[in-house]
């Protein structure tokens, strides 16, 4: 840290070796920051501080105000300010900040003592106030979430959260702050943004004893957004000591969340509605979903089951792990013992069916029992755990899960493969899914699919635990629910010949409803793997990019047609309007799925129309209007990103699972080039997409192959999976200063026995540790070298052999190995 002491004019200037960095701080008579620079912007006014100080009864004390000059010690490494004394006299507070840094980052510790009584308002500790709206684009949270400063849209506007962590960053000119908090043990930090006037932002620390609870609404103390107002938190009293220890950093925003060389794709659109959009559906510790904490009545829905793949595609450990901490929190929260996940969480209970909504918040939507929240809570689950691959975590949520899922199992009352619904019939006119005010009732396709892909990803979950009977339990339900979805409706089943799609439910008599091509349905059989039939799969996707372009429509709506009358809450009539024919973004995800492996161009172009849109808007509306296509309602939704995280799922086929990086890409020519940059638990991915393949890199180890494999690395070993395999197939270890580039050709050939691969080193002489696995037990194998034999070895009782070999600088060598035939 650098540091330059003006003592005539009580001054100090603190900066990180490196420039990065740099802040000013008066204390003649105050103690407060008065400039700040980071990379040489500055980010404050002169009209500015950056100051402490508490807010009591319409009062503020504070440091801008001292009862004398502070004192100052200026060392070599660390810059002491104390005797910071300000207050009335009824309540006074003392304060000690000391700087210490190093080349990257600046640490600012507060010491703050209460001398007195008093209940403030609110804790400034410190409020740092920025001079126009435009000086950052948002703030990514430490939850993982956003406070995104577009949609603080009236004078007074005001988000807070409890949270530890904030990187202010401007698109623009790619500079970011990021300020981490450490409080005493036991003490707790919670920060309040608002726009004030003038269009400034101001962002405020606060540490306290107690966590902080907000003020509003009284009855239910859950709002963390106000339209007008800053008083968000309730009052909180003072006494004792608390200390809090910030570190900032000026990082470069588009190194840190550079997502590489993107090909085609508008790079700067894509990576900015990733960190606005996608996150803002986290509104705070603890509640995580899709609806914003700008909603007015800020509800979570549980109902949703792509939470989990939104951290895909940030590619942040910050919103894993908060996610995580959710998932116990909902798991522990909303679950009744029966099994029963509450459909949803808001900052009042007025969307609430009466007498469900708790002392938490959770409750049973006001529309109907929407019982999709059960499979899509096991669903999160078990895609967080493929991120993250915490065993021991996964393990904690095992019971839960298996409760979710049983309440829906035992649904299936007359034991033919689909789950009934709470009503019989759609004139009951309740809701049973997503689609809450489309009256779907008894056998419900919609929610039947999300089962069979529940049941899919908790049955290898269940195997990986050890539970292999409720492993094979699961698997042998899915199969009885896809055989049945299948079927055609005159036989209980959800496939229409003549229309040649799948209708939406059937009532309990029978009668078939929901018959107007809805899109969530068709598109989540075909990528959840229930319609493998090639014809089908065909006749379905082909039908909707033909009315698609009749339409020219930018994105998928609900429903290709209209709903019955009778079928919908009638507000929705004629059609199109809102959920009968509306365009909602939410699916964006599984109609690249179900496009990437039958037309990847198709999926391509509804991501260029979903970037030029965000472009246009920034996305920030509920839904669009299918007549204008022009966003609409202010129910600003997560999901809006979702076509986004199927380009990172299904076109640049990143899908990290719980051992390895799974990589099944679909890409197109205009797209050959992209290198994506890809973080998995601490390491980084460079992952090279070509039409005709693809490779990875990390560290030392480069592999490519022209079908889908997976890799993992740790402590300078390279582990391949074959396929879809979750067992790896060979795992080599080369030099700390060596690197390899292997290139996998073949892997098992017509017999299953044959293996090719050709490695190229970075220097001669390179030695390079072999295992191969999943050969035959006890069986004999040659190994080729170039074409010639190079040795005969012998499987162990595991089906795995080793050997060594050596590299030659930048020369290929050509690998095989070959089962031996036994003479009868």
């Amino acid at each position: 840290m650098l540091v330059n002491h003006d003592a005539l004019h009580k001054h100090v200037v603190v900066s990180t070796g490196g420039g990065s960095l740099a802040l000013r701080i008066q204390y003649g008579g105050k103690c407060v920051v008065d400039q700040v620079f980071v990379r040489g912007r500055q980010v404050l006014s002169e009209s500015q501080n950056v100051f402490t100080g508490v807010d009591i009864g319409g009062t503020r004390l504070a440091a801008i105000s001292c009862f004398e000059d502070p004192a100052i010690s200026v060392g070599k490494e660390a810059v002491t300010i104390s005797g910071i004394r300000f207050g009335n006299e009824t309540l006074q507070a003392e304060e000690k900040w000391v700087f210490t840094g190093s080349e990257e980052r600046i640490r600012w510790s507060i010491e703050r003592i209460y001398r007195g009584d008093g209940v403030a308002d609110e804790v400034l500790l410190p409020l740092w106030t920025f001079p126009s709206m435009s000086t950052w684009t948002a703030a990514i949270l430490g939850t993982g979430g956003v406070a995104w400063f577009r949609l603080f849209d009236t004078v007074r506007a005001t988000y807070a959260v409890h949270t530890d962590s904030v990187t202010f960053w401007n698109a623009d000119s790619g500079s970011s702050l990021r300020i981490m908090a450490r409080p005493q043990q036991g003490q707790h930090v919670a920060v309040r943004f608002s726009r004030l006037p003038g269009d400034q932002v101001c962002c405020s620390f606060a540490v306290t004893h107690r966590e902080l609870v907000p003020r509003y609404d009284p009855e239910f103390h859950r709002r963390r957004y106000l339209t007008d107002g800053e008083d968000v938190w309730s009052p909180e009293p003072l006494s004792g000591n608390v200390s809090v220890e910030y570190e900032l950093t000026a990082i470069d925003y588009n190194a840190e969340y550079d997502r590489g060389t993107i090909k085609h794709f508008d790079k700067k659109a894509m990576g900015t509605l990733m960190n606005t959009v996608a996150r803002i559906g986290v509104i705070d510790r603890n509640l995580h979903g899709s609806n914003s904490w700008r909603t007015p009545f800020g509800p979570v829905c549980l109902h949703e089951q792509f939470i989990a793949q939104i951290g895909l595609a940030l590619d942040g450990d910050e919103y894993l792990k908060s996610y995580k901490q959710t998932l116990d929190y909902y798991r522990d929260h909303a679950i009744g013992p029966e099994g029963r996940v509450k459909a949803r969480w808001a900052y009042t209970c007025e969307d609430a069916m009466p007498g469900t909504c708790d002392a938490l918040g959770f409750y049973e939507a006001q529309w109907g029992y929407l019982l999709d929240s059960n499979c899509d809570y096991v669903t999160n689950v078990a895609e967080l755990f493929d991120l993250t691959g915490d065993i021991d975590w996964v393990r904690g949520q095992k019971e839960a899960c298996e409760r979710a899922l049983g309440f829906l199992l035992k649904r299936d009352t007359d034991g033919d493969g689909l789950v009934e619904m709470m009503t019989d019939n759609h004139t009951q006119q309740r809701g049973s899914d997503w689609i809450d005010v489309i009256w779907a009732s008894h056998r419900n396709a919609f929610v039947n699919a999300k089962l069979y892909y529940a049941l899919t990803l908790w049955s290898e979950v269940e195997e990986l635990l050890g539970d292999s009977s409720r492993a094979a339990a699961y698997r042998d339900f899915s199969r009885g629910l896809k055989e049945k979805f299948n079927a055609t409706t005159d036989k209980g089943g959800f496939w229409d010949p003549e229309n040649r799609w799948y209708v939406y439910w059937l009532d309990k008599d029978n009668s078939v409803h929901g018959n107007n091509l809805v899109i969530p349905v068709n598109f989540m059989a075909i990528a959840y793997g229930i319609c493998d039939n090639q014809e089908r799969r065909s006749a379905i996707l082909d039908r909707i990019e033909a009315e698609m372009k009749k339409e020219n429509l930018f994105a998928w709506p609900l429903c290709m047609f209209s709903f019955a009358r009778g079928e919908g809450m009638e507000f929705q009539y004629p059609f199109p309007n809102y959920e009968n024919g509306d365009i909602f973004l939410a699916w964006g995800e599984v109609g690249v799925r179900a496009y990437a492996s039958y037309d990847p161009s198709i999926a391509v172009k509804y991501i260029d129309r979903l970037l030029a849109r965000y472009s246009e808007d920034g996305l920030a509306f509920q839904r669009y209007s299918r007549l204008t296509q022009k966003g609409l309602g202010d129910d600003i939704l997560a999901n809006n990103c979702l076509t986004i995280v199927g380009l990172f799922r299904n076109i640049y086929g990143i899908r990290p699972k719980y051992n390895r990086l799974y990589l099944e890409p679909h890409s197109t020519k205009e797209l050959d080039g992209t290198i994506v940059n890809y973080r998995r638990r601490g390491h980084s991915y460079a992952i090279h997409l070509q039409s005709d393949g693809c490779e990875v890199s990390i560290r030392s180890f480069t592999l490519r192959s022209s079908g889908p494999f997976a890799v993992n690395e740790e402590d300078g070993k390279l582990e391949y999976f074959h396929g879809s395999s979750n067992r790896p197939s060979m795992m080599l270890q080369i030099g700390q200063r060596d690197s390899v580039y292997l290139t996998i050709e073949e892997w098992g050939g017509k017999d299953g026995k044959r293996l090719r691969w050709s490695e190229r080193c970075s220097s001669a002489g390179s030695q390079i540790a072999h295992r191969i696995f999943d050969l035959t037990p006890g069986r004999e194998y040659e190994i080729l070298h170039d074409g010639v034999v190079d040795r005969f070895l012998k499987t162990d009782g595991r089906g795995e052999m080793d050997f060594e070999t050596r590299g030659e600088h930048d020369a290929a060598k050509h690998f095989e190995i070959r089962m031996l035939h036994r003479r009868e």
